[in-house]
C-alpha cells in the first residue's frame, strides 16, 4: 500500500530559506515607521541642545509656578519644619545667642552707668563752680555763666576718619584734615594693633574701642565686615561717644555697600568724598 507524499517532510532548505526571507521584508514593512520613530526619538534625546529646548520651558512654568504658590502649597510644611526644629534646637540656640546678648547687655549698663556718673559729676561740679573765687570773680567783672562754663569744656574734634576692611586690613575710604603719613600704612597699623589686643586678652566678643596717643584718641567702631577708626583731639564723654557711634551707623547704613567683593579706586574715592563730606564739619556734642 502506497501513500501521497508529505510536503512538509519533503520540503527542501531552500523554501525554508525563501519563507525567513519573505517574513523579514514583511516585518521590516510592517515596522519600519516605529523603527523610524524610534530613531528620531534616540536622536532627539542624545542631542543635548533639542532636549533642552523642550525640557527648559516645563521646568520654567514648574518654577514660577513654585515661586508664586509656594507659601500656600509648602508654607504649613516650612513651618512645621522650622517650628520642630527650634523646639528640638532649643540648647543650641541660647548657647549660640547668649554670648552676643550678654555682650549687648553688658555694654548698655555700663554706657548708662557712664552717663549717669558723668551727669551727676557735671551736677557737683556745677554746684561747686558757683561758689569758687574763679566765678565769684568773674560775678563782678562780667563774666557771664556761659562763658565760664565754656572756658572749662575741651570738646572733642574730629581730626581724621579711616574705614578699614577688618579681616584684609585694606583702606576702604578715610578723611583727613591735615595731610600726614601714608594713610595705608595707617590702616594696617590700626589692624595690626587691634588684632593684638583683642587676641591678647581672648575675647571672643569683646573689641578693642579705644586708643590713646597723647593728645590723640582714636575711637573704634566695628562692625561684621569693617571697622571706623576716628582720630579725636580733645576729651570724649560718654554720651558724646555715643552719639558719634549713632553718627558712623547712619553713614554706614547710607553710605557703604552691604557687600564689599573687590576693593578699587573708584570705591575708595566715592566712601573718602563721603566721609569728608559729612565728618568735615561735625560738631560732637553731648
Amino acid at each position: 500500500m502506497t501513500y501521497p507524499p508529505n510536503p512538509e517532510t519533503n520540503s527542501s532548505p531552500q523554501s525554508s530559506t525563501e519563507e525567513a526571507q519573505l517574513l523579514a521584508q514583511l516585518r521590516n514593512a510592517l515596522l519600519s515607521e516605529d523603527r523610524e520613530a524610534l530613531r528620531a526619538l534616540r536622536d532627539e534625546w542624545e542631542d543635548d541642545e533639542q532636549w533642552s529646548e523642550k525640557v527648559a520651558p516645563i521646568i520654567q512654568e514648574r518654577l514660577h509656578f513654585l515661586k508664586e504658590n509656594f507659601h500656600a502649597e509648602y508654607g504649613d510644611a516650612v513651618r512645621h519644619i522650622v517650628t520642630d526644629q527650634l523646639a528640638n534646637s532649643q540648647d543650641e540656640i541660647i548657647n549660640i545667642i547668649y554670648p552676643r546678648l550678654n555682650t549687648i547687655i553688658k555694654k548698655y549698663i555700663t554706657a548708662q552707668f557712664q552717663i549717669l556718673k558723668e551727669g551727676i559729676d557735671g551736677q557737683v561740679k556745677s554746684v561747686q563752680n558757683r561758689f569758687s573765687p574763679r566765678h565769684i570773680f568773674g560775678r563782678f567783672f562780667g563774666a557771664s555763666d556761659s562763658d565760664i562754663i565754656m572756658s572749662n569744656l575741651d570738646h572733642p574734634e574730629i581730626q581724621e576718619v579711616y574705614l578699614i576692611q577688618r579681616d584684609t586690613g585694606l583702606l576702604l575710604g578715610s578723611f583727613s584734615k591735615e595731610k600726614n603719613l601714608d594713610q595705608d600704612v595707617i590702616a594696617g597699623m590700626l589692624t595690626a594693633i587691634k588684632s593684638f589686643v583683642e587676641d591678647a586678652f581672648s575675647g571672643e566678643e569683646e573689641h578693642l574701642e579705644m586708643i590713646q596717643y597723647e593728645n590723640y584718641k582714636i575711637f573704634l567702631q566695628n562692625f561684621p565686615l569693617y571697622y571706623f577708626a576716628v582720630a579725636l583731639t580733645g576729651s570724649i564723654s560718654a554720651v558724646e561717644k555715643e552719639n558719634l557711634s549713632n553718627k558712623l551707623f547712619s553713614f554706614a547704613q547710607n553710605h557703604i555697600p552691604f557687600d564689599i567683593t573687590v576693593v578699587n579706586t573708584t570705591l575708595t574715592e566715592n566712601i573718602s568724598a563721603n566721609l569728608f563730606e559729612h565728618f568735615n564739619t561735625l560738631a560732637i556734642k553731648s
